[in-house]
């Protein structure tokens, strides 16, 4: 069975990397839509439709699970794939649930009922799309109580990093703080 792993650009390698050094011998297919970058400024539709289009080019190269790599399709488009699109006997994954179970310090497949945790705000710096959908903050409340999140929507960060645009990149990160500082 082949793993399959997705992203919209670029970004997705350093998961395809992190799932290769701890799996070695599974064999992978990374998959990047940077003819459609960025996904971040798209609609929940859109978003959807090409999220689905690349996961099933990773279904019929072989894989069996696939990874979204991508926060945004990961925000804007897992729920309702795995709800209503994702065949029999596949798996569909996003990045940002074990960034919240790592967060809220609960274990995979902790269903437990929401607690208290020691993290009590956080600023979350995401695509407007990402920020839009409010599936971290759906997701955090799944497994924690008590959290406040303050999101910022990060519009043209991706596109600088993609285009290996460092200064600008840095430039964006640091007005989006500073606009998040504000608030």
């Amino acid at each position: 069975m082949a793993v399959g792993i997705f992203d919209s650009g670029l970004g997705g390698l350093t998961v395809l990397d992190a799932v290769a050094k701890r799996l070695p011998d599974v064999p992978l297919v990374y998959l990047g839509d940077s003819a459609h970058a960025p996904y971040g400024v798209r609609t929940p539709d859109d978003i959807y439709d090409l999220t689905t289009a690349a996961t099933q080019r990773l279904f019929d190269a072989g894989c069996d699970l696939v990874i979204l790599a991508c926060n945004t399709a990961s925000a804007a488009a897992l729920r309702r794939m795995q709800e209503s699109w994702v065949p029999q006997g596949k798996r569909v994954l996003g990045v940002f649930v074990p960034l919240i179970e790592a967060l809220t310090e609960r274990q995979w497949g902790d269903n437990s009922p929401p607690r208290e945790v020691a993290i009590k705000h956080v600023a979350l710096f995401a695509t407007p799309a990402t920020v839009s959908s409010r599936a971290f903050q759906r997701e955090l409340a799944f497994r924690a109580i008590g959290v406040d999140v303050e999101a910022q929507a990060c519009g043209g960060v991706v596109d600088a990093i993609e285009d290996g645009d460092m200064i600008l990149a840095e430039a964006l990160v640091r007005s989006h703080v500073d606009a998040l500082r504000r608030k």
